[in-house]
């Protein structure tokens, strides 16, 4: 289709959009189950069905970079299958606007007999481009590729990464306006990748719509605009890339995290004096808070409440930080704080600062305890409660975000 479909005067133009596009498989256990499907007279199905995709609806406007995250089996390679058009789907729409050079599985389209010469006019062919234009691009493809002598030879004979330098450089030469990508920009050598990149960056200032696939939560981030979160071939989430990436690496946390939410418990052990009765967070203002910006400074405050009233012990304090996957950031004691054990009242009320969070996004949990005078023994505590969630500017990955200063010596 030539041309860009334009929706609106104020709105830039759409480069690919779907509506509910769903994909569906038959499974067959065995080879000759299909054999038994096609001459099938009575209603039993030899098959299982599976869906890859569902209900995906998704616009992109041309010029965007769009990345699509998701575990393995979430259905990203068949999504970028129907829109390149090697699929067809079993219902719904796509529609893409302007030429498509999909990196794929490149050099599907090569033929083993043929030299590389030959399979580059064949494969730019394939990929929309004239005998002309070949012609005109064959001495950059050649150099792109950098394979030698070899191109005279038959593609048979070549080693894995030549037949992907080859195929990669007819691609990339298409000058597409949509390309599409399926985690395949490291191919070759360091010194191929650092070209392949080149290319990847310089499509996209020239205004290339870019469909990326990665499992690299930093270079979504890095090179995307906005992502698109599949699982189990549903739309998760889909809008700006920090936004959603957070939301995936949370939900991949979450997949296997130790401490458990729903098993969080303010732990009241039978004949302990004390009990924790509410762990919450606070900005500088007050306010309670479960989603907190990196750099902001919070509070958090704890309360706890004496059961036995000839309980008279000196007390310390305590606070762990959790990331919902179980990995530990940080704890202390008053007792490490060069702070005395304190008298026990019948109602207490105790914060911790923490000025200019430096935490990453994620989710976290916290685990508040209250200990005896010399930090042995519990008296009371409360584990994986008042869970909350970080969100960052993309100044740093990881953990937490190091003050640091950047000095070039000459």
């Amino acid at each position: 289709m030539q041309g860009l479909e334009t929706t609106g005067p104020r709105k830039a133009p759409v480069a690919v959009r779907t509506v509910n596009l769903s994909k569906k498989f038959r499974i067959y256990n065995q080879p000759r189950d299909r054999l038994f499907q096609m001459f099938n007279f009575t209603r039993k199905r030899f098959y299982s069905e599976f869906w890859a995709l569902q209900n995906i609806s998704i616009s992109v406007q041309a010029g965007e970079t769009v990345g699509i995250i998701g575990k393995n089996g979430s259905g990203k390679t068949t999504l970028l299958q129907l829109i390149c058009g090697t699929l067809n789907p079993t219902s719904g729409t796509v529609e893409v606007h302007g030429r498509t050079a999909p990196l794929l599985e490149l050099g599907s389209g090569f033929n083993p007999e043929y030299s590389g010469l030959e399979n580059v006019y064949v494969n730019g062919a394939i990929l929309g481009m004239g005998t002309e234009e070949i012609e005109a691009k064959l001495d950059s493809i050649l150099s792109f590729a950098d394979i030698g002598d070899f191109i005279h030879r038959p593609v048979k004979t070549y080693s894995s990464g030549m037949y992907m330098r080859l195929a990669f450089a007819v691609a990339i030469h298409t000058e597409p306006q949509v390309l599409v990508v399926d985690e395949i920009l490291a191919v070759g050598d360091a010194a191929f990748q650092r070209k392949c990149i080149q290319r990847f960056y310089e499509l996209r200032s020239a205004g290339c719509t870019i469909l990326f696939v990665s499992h690299d939560a930093y270079q979504v981030k890095a090179i995307c605009r906005k992502a698109l979160y599949l699982s189990k071939g549903r739309i998760v989430m889909f809008g700006e890339a920090h936004e959603v990436v957070d939301r995936y690496v949370e939900d991949l946390h979450k997949a296997n995290a130790k401490p458990d939410p729903e098993a969080s418990s303010q732990t009241q052990d039978p004949g302990h004096p004390l009990r924790i009765t509410r762990v919450y967070l606070e900005n500088a203002k007050g306010q309670c808070i479960d989603r907190v910006k990196s750099g902001e400074t919070i509070v958090l405050r704890f309360q706890y409440q004496r059961l036995d009233r000839a309980f008279n012990e000196k007390i310390t304090f305590v606070f762990n930080l959790y990331r919902q996957d179980g990995t530990y950031v940080c704890g202390a004691t008053t007792l490490m704080e060069k702070i005395p054990p304190v008298s026990v009242r019948d109602q207490g009320d105790v914060s911790v600062c923490f000025p200019k969070l430096p935490l990453t996004a994620g989710s976290y949990l916290w685990r508040v305890a209250v200990n005896d005078a010399g930090g042995m023994m519990v008296y009371a505590q409360a584990k994986y409660v008042c869970p909350f969630r970080v969100v960052d500017d993309f100044h740093s990955v990881g953990i937490i975000d190091l003050k640091r200063t950047w000095t070039f010596h000459e």
